[in-house]
């Protein structure tokens, strides 16, 4: 099997915004992303379950679809922020070391981008999923 070749972030900002939370990007190009959480205990959800929190499942699906969009950035985009993020919880989020996500484009407009996502147990399985929409900042005048 290939080694990864490591994500190379596109600023100090982009960098802290994933690794404060314990989260790396494994791959964000064409407008498809992989983000990894590194789960340590601070991620678990209260009453003592095993389970990470789903708050923590939400950032991580704010970064993850962040990143399809943000791969998908003409020359004309000088930033992007989220507009919705709806989450759909299908099972407790049960992992031991890493959670694995995937995250798409589905629509890309002028200034708003459609994004879909999944995060997976430890069993491969859907443990939550996500609808995102992204609005993009345009410089003056730039077309796309």
């Amino acid at each position: 099997m290939a080694e990864e070749t490591p994500y190379r972030y596109a600023s100090e900002y982009e960098r802290n915004f994933f690794e404060w939370a314990g989260l790396e990007v494994i791959e964000a190009k064409d407008g498809r992303a992989r983000v990894r959480l590194h789960v340590q205990p601070h991620h678990r959800g209260g009453g003592g379950t095993e389970a990470v929190n789903g708050g923590i499942g939400a950032y991580l699906f704010d970064g993850l679809l962040g990143s399809a969009v943000r791969s998908t950035w003409d020359s004309g985009v000088r930033g992007q922020v989220t507009m919705t993020l709806t989450i759909q919880y299908q099972r407790p989020l049960i992992a031991n070391d890493v959670v694995e996500s995937f995250g798409e484009v589905t629509h890309r407009g002028r200034q708003a981008v459609y994004a879909r996502g999944e995060i997976y147990n430890r069993d491969g399985k859907v443990a939550m999923t996500a609808t995102g929409i992204f609005h993009l900042f345009r410089d003056h005048g730039a077309s796309s």
